[in-house]
C-alpha cells in the first residue's frame, strides 16, 4: 500500500506534528508513506526524512495559483502511482480535490484538524464564497473524511452539512517522548531563568493567537501576584499576537518564543505546572504531551480538551475566559502537591489510549477498508 500525504507546509503546527508522529509507525506496519508540501516552510521535513519518508517540496509560487497547484499535484500523483492520497488542511484538500478532475480513479481522504469556522467565521462575502468552495470540493471529490476529535467532527458536520465524518484521534509517540523524563538537570529552564529554586514555574505552550487565551492567563496572573511573589509564567510559542502581548505583559511573565520540539519536551519536564487557557481547542496536542510527561495540568473545559481530560481526574478544568477560576485552580495545585501528582499519574495512564502504536493500527485498517 502506497500513500501520499499532502499538507500545506511542514512548519511547527499541530497537523504537521501529527504527521511526524504517525508516519514512521505506519512505515513499520508496511505502508509506504510519502509526503508532499505545497509551500516552502519545511521545518519538520528532516524528522520525516530521517525516518526514511520521502518529502516532495512542490513550492507553489502563490497559494491561489490554481493552474500551477493542480498541475504539480496531478503530475506527482500520476507519476508515482499512489493507492491513496490523504490531504491535510485547506489548500491540500483544495488542490487534491481539483486534481481528481483529471485522475478520477485515485482514492482520496481528507482529515479536518481545527475549528476554523469558530475562530474565523464566514461572515463576509468572500469568506462565504470560500466556505461554499470548501463544501463543494469535500462533497464532490473525497471518498472519505475524518476528524481528529469529536469536537472537530461536530464542527464540520455542522458547517459542511456532511452526513459522515469518521473520527481517528491524533496520536503521540509515547515511548519517544518519555525519554525526556530522564533529564532532571534543569538545563532547559536555566536558559530562561537566572534561578528557579524558589519559583513555581508555569508553562503555557501554544501559538500566540487569540483562541489560545493568553490574555485570560495574564489576568489570572495579576490575581495570583497579589498573594504570591514566586510565580513565573513562561509562554512558549510565536504568532500574530506577540507584539500585543508584550504591551500587556507582567514582570513575571516571559515570552520565550518558539522552541525546537525536543527543547520544549525537556522544558515540560522541568516546570511545575502546565496551564492551557484556550477558548477553542480542536484537539489538545500540548495537553497530551503534558500528560505523557507526568505534569499537573490546569486547562479550560472546551470540547477538544474534555475528550482527553476529565475534571479532577486527570487535571483541573475551568470555564474558558474565567480569570478567577483559572487563578483558583492554579493556586489549588500550587498548595496541594499530592493532588497535583495524583492527577498527573492518572493522566499518564489515560494518554496510553492515544499512543501512536494504537492509532497507526486504526489508520492501517481504515486505509485497507477504503481500498477494498
Amino acid at each position: 500500500m502506497k500513500i501520499l500525504f499532502i499538507i500545506e507546509t511542514l512548519g511547527r503546527g499541530g497537523a504537521e506534528r501529527v504527521l511526524v508522529n504517525t508516519l514512521p509507525e505506519l512505515q513499520k506496519l508496511g505502508i509506504d508513506c510519502e509526503v508532499a508540501i505545497l509551500f516552502k516552510i519545511d521545518d519538520l521535513a528532516k524528522e520525516l526524512e530521517d525516518n526514511g519518508i520521502k518529502v516532495h517540496k512542490l513550492e507553489l509560487s502563490y497559494k491561489w495559483n490554481i493552474f500551477e497547484g493542480i498541475y504539480k499535484v496531478f503530475t506527482l500523483v500520476k507519476n508515482n502511482r499512489y493507492d491513496i492520497v490523504h490531504a491535510h488542511l485547506f489548500f491540500a484538500y483544495f488542490y487534491v480535490g481539483l486534481s481528481k478532475l483529471f485522475y478520477s480513479n485515485i482514492k482520496t481522504i481528507t482529515t479536518f484538524h481545527n475549528l476554523g469556522y469558530a475562530t474565523y467565521p464566514a461572515n463576509t462575502f468572500l469568506k462565504k464564497i470560500r466556505k461554499k468552495i470548501d463544501t463543494f470540493i469535500i462533497k464532490k471529490f473525497f471518498d472519505k473524511t475524518t476528524a481528529v476529535s469529536l469536537a472537530v467532527q461536530k464542527h464540520y458536520k455542522k458547517h459542511f452539512r456532511l452526513g459522515t465524518i469518521d473520527i481517528i484521534f491524533n496520536s503521540f509517540p509515547i515511548a519517544e517522548l518519555e525519554k525526556y523524563e530522564c533529564n532532571n538537570s534543569h538545563l532547559a529552564l536555566e536558559k530562561y531563568m537566572s534561578s528557579s529554586n524558589d519559583d513555581f514555574i508555569i508553562l503555557t505552550p501554544g501559538r500566540l493567537v487569540k483562541e489560545k487565551g493568553h490574555k485570560y492567563l495574564i489576568e489570572s496572573a495579576k490575581i495570583l501576584n497579589k498573594k504570591y511573589s514566586n510565580f513565573t509564567f513562561l509562554f512558549a510559542g510565536k504568532g500574530p499576537l506577540e507584539s500585543h502581548l508584550k504591551k500587556s505583559i507582567l514582570p513575571n511573565i516571559k515570552l520565550i518564543g518558539e522552541l525546537e520540539h525536543s527543547e520544549l519536551m525537556r522544558l515540560y519536564k522541568e516546570v511545575d505546572l502546565i496551564v492551557i487557557p484556550s477558548t477553542h481547542e480542536a484537539f489538545g496536542l500540548v495537553v497530551g504531551e503534558a500528560m505523557i510527561m507526568g505534569k499537573g495540568i490546569v486547562a479550560t473545559n472546551v470540547d477538544g480538551i474534555v475528550e482527553m481530560i476529565e475534571n479532577e481526574k486527570e487535571g483541573l478544568l475551568v470555564s474558558s475566559k474565567d480569570n478567577q477560576a483559572l487563578a483558583n485552580s492554579i493556586e489549588k495545585l500550587y498548595q496541594d502537591s499530592e493532588l497535583k501528582q495524583t492527577l498527573a499519574n492518572n493522566a499518564k495512564e489515560k494518554i496510553k489510549q492515544f499512543d501512536t502504536k494504537v492509532i497507526a493500527k486504526q489508520w492501517k485498517k481504515y486505509y485497507k477498508e477504503l481500498l477494498e
